[in-house]
């Protein structure tokens, strides 16, 4: 049986932003976005409500601070995973929010590969994510990830032969064919410089290539 998609709510007071993401969502199976909201007030109540996976925050809704709702948020749903989505990039709003246990935090004008990312990254590990282009001082790699340019798709196939699938199971799983999966396996080892699975692991593990 398939997973159920995650739940998302989108947090965001302007329209041309959550047209766009919409859009972003649409053809995303793994994700159901279940509305949006553009007063501050009405997210916990809508949150009680709809028991979302995920919510998308502005930080600048109308009646309400997007520092308060996430406090608010996490001391009354704490199991429900909140990215930033936000316009200031500045590194005394990301040390903030990440102290108030958000678990993300994005610039609006981020990639849709990048929101993706930052949404498979929250629910398969506990580290903050902070996408591109964000201003913080914090050196979070050493560079690895940057110069070998990992894929969504290359991280999907990466995640399931860490979970021992071969090319035929990863194939179904993926709705696409095992030829293209075994040209990506082929692509990912290539850019890793491994040889089989047991170096995939280990360097898994040791670069955090899935967070």
């Amino acid at each position: 049986m398939e997973n159920q998609p995650k739940k998302i709510l989108i947090c965001e007071d302007h329209q041309i932003v959550i047209d766009g993401l919409l859009s972003i969502f649409k053809n995303q199976p793994d994700y159901q976005v279940l509305g949006h909201i553009t007063n501050g007030d009405n997210v916990l109540p809508t949150v009680k409500l709809n028991t979302p996976d995920v919510l998308l925050l502005d930080l600048n809704l109308p009646n309400k601070n997007g520092i308060d709702i996430l406090q608010e948020l996490k001391q009354s749903f704490p199991q429900v995973k909140v990215i930033i989505l936000t316009m200031y990039n500045k590194e005394s709003i990301l040390k903030k929010v990440k102290q108030f246990h958000a678990n993300g935090f994005l610039l609006k004008n981020c990639s849709s590969d990048d929101l993706l990312n930052a949404l498979d990254a929250v629910f398969e590990s506990n580290k903050f994510y902070i996408g591109k282009g964000v201003k913080h001082t914090v050196i979070e790699t050493d560079g690895f990830l940057e110069k070998i340019k990992i894929t969504r798709r290359e991280k999907e196939i990466i995640t399931e032969l860490m979970k021992g699938h071969n090319v035929p199971q990863i194939s179904e799983k993926l709705f696409i064919s095992a030829h293209t999966v075994e040209t990506h396996k082929k692509n990912i080892f290539k850019k890793l410089d491994i040889h089989n699975s047991i170096d995939l692991v280990k360097l898994v593990n040791e670069k955090n290539l899935l967070s």
